[in-house]
């Protein structure tokens, strides 16, 4: 139920423009709405932020195409994906400070890895 809710979070904020207060933002590369979630993960690996693994990913009870294929790109830090319309996926990463990123992205057959359309930075997560 948590997870749900944190997509449609994300999933509504996509409607929006996406969101990293600046105080936070440091060390956050130049992320922008409609750039490939492969694009946005290099760029955010490049700058040390690290993949949170989402052991609940390893073993999916059931699973959709795309968190199929998603999976079997690597893409460890998939925390779900929620179909709204279209496919709403979010991921998160974790800098060395502790700040947790969640990136939300939309899925379409023409982009594969999908695009983001939203993100949300939360200093000093647990």
């Amino acid at each position: 139920m948590v997870l749900l809710k944190r997509i449609l979070a994300l999933g509504l904020l996509a409607a929006a423009v996406g969101f990293a207060p600046s105080a936070l933002a440091q060390g956050v590369p130049r992320l922008r709405q409609g750039m490939s979630y492969t694009d946005a993960r290099q760029r955010l690996i490049e700058r040390g932020w690290q993949p949170v693994v989402n052991p609940v990913m390893a073993n999916p009870a059931t699973t959709t195409p795309i968190v199929a294929y998603l999976l079997s790109q690597g893409y460890n830090e998939l925390m779900g994906c929620q179909l709204v319309g279209v496919e709403v996926c979010t991921f998160q990463f974790r800098n060395r400070k502790g700040h947790l990123l969640e990136i939300a992205t939309v899925y379409m057959p023409v982009i594969p890895a999908g695009t983001v359309t939203s993100w949300a930075l939360r200093k000093n997560s647990p």
